[in-house]
């Protein structure tokens, strides 16, 4: 996804060898078509706080703590000309009304990622590191880590060892369980083990993607790239014994014609959070009765959050499984 002026495009999804997904029963559909295997999921996305949480501007990167109660994400303007970590607390059945993060708000801050336990939030900066001259933002992004405490209070963000930030940017950080880190530079992605408190030089997943999101088990990612069609869509592949399988594409209605992106698995593996710049055509508005006043027209202007920008959204994930691969 092409988010900041350093990214490069994506290019169209090369798949490497590994086995192809097959359906099963219970299982959710998996078939070939021209542009490889896809995966219709059972359930249909549902746009999470229409008004509220997704709005006429930009958002994208939804993450959830594991207890289902706080919400964070990424706000920006049309031309990603800043980038802003948001929260928001669920209050009965809806999400209450946004927040700046305490630790954003002055940096480009972007991608953020709950750790399985909730104790760690992974996310991407151009902040300084500690100890940098001048205090100025650096000229690319890096992976840090903040913890969350038990009271939801934030502490001091680190950035990660220089095993895994580099001078190039990195984009969408995902921890497992067990501390294994993904993330992605440009349309590859990379995985490092965590051995002895240390991340290990990441290596690459054999085939191209970016946004990576991995489930807390490591039993699968879902990642984005570029279709044929020139679209962004959601992709899955399985971790087996014998490797990763070759990616499915998610068919409508998770995917669509128009851009779907920045996944990510809850940490129970059974709900997907993504952005998707969907939105449906309609009429041109009727005469007004009267002539219109310029907070009315204003209202209509930004009243339409289904205005081709990022908006976030969530799908039960129960019909996809790996079990058949393993």
């Amino acid at each position: 996804m092409q988010r900041f002026v350093m990214v490069l495009g994506f290019g169209v999804l090369a798949a490497s060898s590994g086995a192809t997904a097959q359906t099963s029963a219970g299982a959710s559909a998996a078939a070939v078509d021209s542009g490889g295997p896809v995966t219709r999921l059972a359930a249909a996305p549902a746009i999470v706080g229409e008004g509220v949480i997704s709005t006429p501007a930009e958002e994208f990167k939804a993450t959830v703590s594991p207890d289902g109660q706080t919400l964070m994400y990424v706000v920006t303007d049309h031309r990603f000309r800043h980038m802003t970590i948001a929260q928001s607390h669920l209050r009965g059945t809806a999400w209450s009304t946004p927040t700046v993060a305490d630790f954003s708000g002055v940096w480009r801050d972007g991608d953020p990622a709950f750790a399985p336990d909730g104790r760690t939030l992974v996310f991407i900066s151009n902040r300084p590191f500690p100890g940098d001259t001048g205090h100025v933002q650096r000229h690319n992004y890096n992976m840090w880590r903040i913890a969350r405490h038990s009271d939801g209070t934030w502490g001091t963000p680190a950035p990660f060892a220089s095993t895994v930030n580099t001078d190039t940017s990195s984009f969408a950080p995902s921890l497992t369980a067990t501390g294994t880190l993904y993330f992605s530079r440009g349309d590859v992605i990379y995985r490092s083990a965590l051995v002895n408190g240390e991340y290990a030089a990441p290596q690459p997943l054999p085939f191209h993607g970016g946004d990576p999101s991995i489930s807390a088990d490591e039993r699968f990612i879902i990642f984005d790239a570029a279709t044929p069609a020139g679209n962004t869509n959601l992709f899955v592949s399985c971790r087996t014994p014998a490797g990763w399988t070759t990616p499915s594409r998610f068919l409508e209605p998770v995917s669509s014609k128009f851009d779907e992106g920045d996944p990510w698995i809850s940490a129970d593996g059974h709900w997907l959070y993504f952005y998707s710049t969907r939105f449906a055509a309609a009429p041109d508005r009727a005469p007004r009765p009267r002539r219109a006043t310029y907070d009315e027209i204003e209202r209509e202007a930004l009243g339409n959050i289904y205005n081709g920008s990022r908006h976030l959204y969530q799908v039960d994930l129960s019909s996809l499984s790996c079990d058949h691969e393993r």
